[in-house]
Order: C-alpha cells, then sequence, then structure tokens
C-alpha cells in the first residue's frame, strides 16, 4: 500500500489518481486475525499542502465472540480520508520545515501522515489503525442484528439440562444425609428457591 507521488505533487491543486485496492494485510498486525485481502477504491488528490486520500475499504477478520466465545468471522469496512503531507519539496529535494506547512498542527505529528523524503505515501499504518477503529467492541455470532447469540443459547440449554438432573440427585443425597441441627436452614433454602 505504498504509493510514489512524485508526480502528483508536480501536479497543481485538484490533480487526482485512483487506484483499485487487493492488498494481502495477513502480516499488518500480529494481534490481528485477517482472513481476507482489503479490497476497495482509493483516491490520492493533490491539496495546497499536500495530498488527500479517500477511499472505501473493506477485509473480514477472525474474532471471539463476546458472549459464547466460539470463533467468528466479522466483515469491516470503513472509509478513509486522512491527509497527508511531503516532507521534502519535489522540486529541489528541499526539507519542509513545519511552518512551511498549511494544515493542523495535529498532522505534523503524526508520523504515518508523512509522505517519505523519497516521495512515497504508505497507507500501511493508517489502514491498521481504521481496521482496529471498525472492529466492533463486542463482536456476537448473531449476523441478523441484534438478539441472542445462538451459540450460547444452545450452551445455556445444555448446562440448565446438566443442572436439573444434578439439582435432582444432589437433592436427594442431602435430604437423606441432613444432620437435623440443620434442617432449618435447608428448609429455608429451599423456600427461597421456590419463590425465585
Amino acid at each position: 500500500m505504498q504509493y510514489n507521488v512524485a508526480q502528483l505533487l508536480k501536479e497543481p491543486t485538484g490533480g487526482v489518481r485512483r487506484y483499485a485496492l487487493a492488498e494481502d494485510i495477513t502480516q499488518i498486525d500480529p494481534d490481528l486475525s485477517v482472513l481476507g485481502p482489503l479490497v476497495g477504491n482509493v483516491q490520492l488528490m493533490r491539496t495546497n499542502s499536500g495530498i488527500l486520500v479517500t477511499g472505501e475499504l473493506s477485509t473480514a477478520v477472525r474474532s471471539t465472540c463476546n458472549r459464547c466465545t466460539e470463533p467468528v468471522a466479522v466483515a469491516l469496512r470503513f472509509t478513509l480520508s486522512e491527509h497527508f503531507r511531503p516532507l521534502t519539496e519535489v522540486e529541489t529535494g528541499r526539507y519542509l520545515r513545519p511552518d512551511e506547512f498549511e494544515g493542523e498542527a495535529d498532522d505534523l505529528e503524526d508520523a504515518a501522515l508523512l509522505i517519505s523524503d523519497h516521495h512515497i505515501l504508505d497507507l500501511t499504518e493508517i489502514v491498521r489503525q481504521n481496521l482496529w477503529l471498525t472492529l466492533p467492541m463486542y463482536p456476537g455470532c448473531n449476523w441478523q442484528g441484534p438478539g441472542e447469540c445462538p451459540n450460547l443459547v444452545k450452551m445455556l440449554a445444555e448446562l440448565s439440562d446438566v443442572r436439573l438432573l444434578r439439582d435432582d440427585s444432589s437433592s436427594r443425597d442431602e435430604e437423606e444425609s441432613v444432620d437435623p441441627r440443620w434442617s432449618a436452614l435447608l428448609a429455608l433454602r429451599d423456600k427461597t428457591q421456590g419463590e425465585r
């Protein structure tokens, strides 16, 4: 996802380049389990102080369902809109001082938004950040929208069946082996469980 933008930087404001993207991003972040390529379109437009990159990108990553803890594929789609500034002037190779830069002061501090001194614009870090921002905070198995996770419903049903079997057998054992001094507490426990 690196683009040589030397020719674009020589053009007047408004010059445009468009690219179709189909990039393998499996190595973009060791903490992300990417399932497919990054696809979409990006547009690079010359501005008075650099290059504006816009685009629509999508991919899929493996995550864990927040409810049932099973692996789940999560489709990620995001809109890219970032302004990159050059470090050097294209014609002369002269370093551009920060006071010559027209734009936001925050853009000067973010190394990911700088065009290298060889006029290479690298989208890798910006894409990595956008993937993390797009990833749902609580991914789930339910693709139909809000509602119960189907795996969790199944697991809870199985657990309640096991618990009912265990409770039946343990209550008989308890009643047979209960010390008479504890019978009042046992009756109180049964009463409170009946109220629930």
